[in-house]
């Protein structure tokens, strides 16, 4: 009688399945096996690295947002009841010091042209306006140290001060609040508008408007190419946000538009 051990081992491919082990079960719905497939990796991968770049990406944007909104700001106070309820507007400037240094270079400050864009803008508005400067040449280059030259440029403030009372106008005066550098490029200006009784010549309202260098303004330009045209000056753009704080505070006629 024959080993049942024997006739099993007869059988082709018997010793190869036991040295082969336990084979791989199919999935009987897709044919395939049970461990992952190479695609199915390669699939999540890239879903990852998608979730990730954009992520990324909308990171950069609100980044980029809060960049551009705070390259300017401004801040404002009420100090009295004088508002500008006339027809005509006096432009006041009090430009600073001239720096005539090596290491500092010119003065790099805009508040002249702060000044005048403030007085295009009441001119669109349908105001008459004049401008007016707070300090002469002399003063404004240091060369006051003899007693001839302070005593001429004291005359020139108090005829000044004269023709802004004979002007009987609201008086916005503006000036440069300071200037922060970053080594020795400027990255903050600092400018002070104030709305000024031509009676008493005292504030009675003021704004400090802020300009902000840097990445901002890469992204300003950016933001206005993208429609074929470069962003305003930053005079302009100042010049609009003290109007709109005037608009706020009251200081204006709210619903006056520009021309």
């Amino acid at each position: 009688m024959s080993d049942p051990s024997d006739s099993d081992s007869s059988k082709p491919g018997a010793s190869r399945s036991g040295a082969a082990g336990p084979r791989a079960e199919l999935d009987v719905a897709t044919g395939l096996s049970g461990r992952p497939s190479l695609g199915r990796n390669l699939g999540r991968s890239i879903a990852r690295k998608l979730t990730v770049i954009a992520v990324l990406l909308a990171v950069m944007a609100i980044w980029g947002a809060w960049q551009y909104t705070r390259r300017q700001a401004v801040d404002s106070e009420t100090i009295g009841d004088y508002r500008i309820d006339g027809s005509s507007v006096a432009v006041l400037l009090v430009e600073p010091d001239v720096s005539l240094e090596i290491g500092a270079g010119l003065r790099r400050d805009y508040t002249a042209q702060v000044a005048r864009a403030l007085a295009r803008r009441f001119d669109q508005l349908g105001y008459t306006t004049r401008e007016f400067a707070a300090r002469s040449d002399e003063e404004r280059f240091g060369q006051t140290t003899r007693a001839v030259d302070r005593n001429a440029a004291a005359q020139y403030q108090a005829q000044t001060m004269q023709r802004l009372r004979e002007f009987n106008a609201p008086v916005l005066r503006v000036a440069l609040q300071d200037l922060q550098y970053d080594g020795r490029s400027v990255s903050e200006q600092h400018y002070r508008v104030e709305l000024l009784d031509p009676k008493t010549l005292q504030p009675s309202w003021r704004a400090t408007l802020t300009w902000r260098e840097g990445r901002s303004q890469s992204i300003a330009l950016l933001w206005h190419l993208r429609k074929n045209r470069l962003p305003p000056p930053l005079w302009d753009s100042l010049a609009d946000l003290a109007i709109g704080r005037m608009r706020k505070d009251g200081v204006i006629v709210s619903g006056s538009t520009i021309r």
